[in-house]
């Protein structure tokens, strides 16, 4: 028997999941936690403990993931949510999640997931896959349209540096770190340091 946690704090769609999950014959799946929030944890039994725990994290938040696995060392989260920007995608894996699907994800689809991870598996929904390559391979294009030196410098404003910090680091002058943003921006066709940022998350 594979046991299924749901963390969605909006009740109707945690009532569908569950009358999937109960309607389907071919594996032996079965919700044994079903609810709103991690506070309610306190109150799961141990023999409660999922395998694998559906958890939406639009209102839970992407901090939850580390306090599910502190109460539920066993279990796999997987992120079902409505969000599919690739940068909650990301922070969502680094903080533990081993698959990530979206809510219109058909039911064979959740039940394979379901499946898969549990086996040791990771699955993800073909259009945040999809969203994640193109992002990975769009940053990898920025990067080779710039020298070794720009790059340092994007990557000094990555980590919080001043212009003035930037250009101690690397024993240039404050004017030179200048040129090299504006010549940044320039092969970039950008205009401000955020939207330089944006490009390399």
């Amino acid at each position: 028997m594979i046991k299924v946690g749901i963390i969605d704090n909006n009740q109707q769609s945690r009532t569908m999941v569950r009358v999937m999950l109960d309607h389907q014959h071919e594996h032996n799946l079965k919700v044994t936690l079903d609810i709103g929030s991690i506070g309610e944890c306190k109150k799961v039994q141990p023999s409660q403990e999922p395998n694998v725990t559906l958890l939406d994290i639009e209102v839970n938040g992407i901090g939850v993931i580390p306090d599910i696995y502190r109460k539920f060392p066993n279990t796999n989260v997987v992120v079902y949510s409505n969000i599919q920007d690739h940068n909650t995608v990301l922070a969502c894996v680094k903080a533990g999640a081993m698959g990530y699907l979206t809510k219109d994800t058909c039911v064979n689809d959740v039940i394979s997931t379901i499946v898969t991870t549990y086996r040791g598996g990771s699955v993800f929904s073909p259009s945040i896959s999809r969203n994640v390559i193109q992002q990975v391979q769009q940053t990898i294009d920025y990067q080779s349209k710039l020298s070794y030196r720009e790059r340092q410098i994007v990557e000094g404003l990555q980590h919080g540096l001043s212009y003035k910090l930037i250009g101690y680091k690397y024993g240039i002058s404050l004017d030179t770190v200048r040129q090299y943003i504006k010549r940044t921006y320039k092969k970039l066709n950008i205009n401000s340091k955020g939207e330089l940022l944006a490009q390399f998350k």
